[in-house]
């Protein structure tokens, strides 16, 4: 019986990998399909799902914070479930000491985990370009992007930055917005797989007990 295991997004894998091979983790580490933090509804009956299957366990943790709502209202009946209080794993990513970190407004973030996704920015401006025209794609990108002022490369020092903004760079120039490299310590996310659970950061919701809102706020 494992007493732990951990349930998360493909995009935070190389920051997870990075810390459990660290500190030589050996708990089970379960990676969803990449794409579902951008459906709230569907990520939250594939979440209930995987919680009703499990069994053997005292504490589930989920790096995710609240993801577009998507994590409340979840519950088990046989064991905990742990969450950090934040709205989603970027600010897991920017946290160094707590999550109280600013998170920059107008931005897209991006890592090396995004950058794989199949819905990853340059893919659908890839497809758009085959599909449209790269008039017409250009056009969509700027409508798609119309609320970001900058794409923001987090700095976790697991990938290579240059790379990622070159990836990057013609669906920066078909959107208008600029470049930003933010310093990505993920010092909170480190704490959880470490499981270093204080309830500044944390919260842990008993069985039977439904995850809310309330309980995902930081103090």
């Amino acid at each position: 019986m494992n007493k732990y295991m951990m349930v998360a997004c493909r995009n935070i894998e190389d920051e997870i990998d990075a810390v459990m091979r660290e500190n030589n983790l050996d708990y089970p580490v379960v990676y969803l399909q990449s794409g579902l933090h951008d459906l709230p509804k569907k990520l939250h009956d594939t979440l209930q799902a995987l919680i009703d299957s499990l069994t053997d366990i005292e504490y589930l943790l989920l790096p995710m914070g609240r993801c577009g709502n998507s994590t409340l209202g979840l519950r088990s009946e046989r064991f905990s479930l742990v969450l950090p209080k934040c709205e989603d794993c970027i600010n897991l990513l920017l946290s160094d000491d707590g999550l109280k970190a600013e998170r920059p407004k107008g931005r897209m973030f991006f890592t090396q985990g995004w950058l794989r996704s199949v819905r990853a920015a340059p893919n659908e401006y890839d497809d758009c370009v085959r599909k449209y025209g790269k008039e017409s794609a250009d056009m969509i990108m700027q409508s798609m992007y119309s609320g970001y002022s900058h794409f923001a490369i987090l700095n976790t020092g697991l990938f290579d930055i240059e790379k990622a903004m070159r990836i990057l760079s013609p669906v920066a120039k078909a959107a208008s917005v600029d470049f930003e490299e933010l310093e990505a310590p993920y010092g909170v996310l480190k704490r959880m797989l470490k499981l270093e659970l204080d309830s500044d950061d944390f919260v842990i919701v008993p069985p039977g007990t439904e995850v809310t809102e309330e309980m995902l706020a930081l103090e």
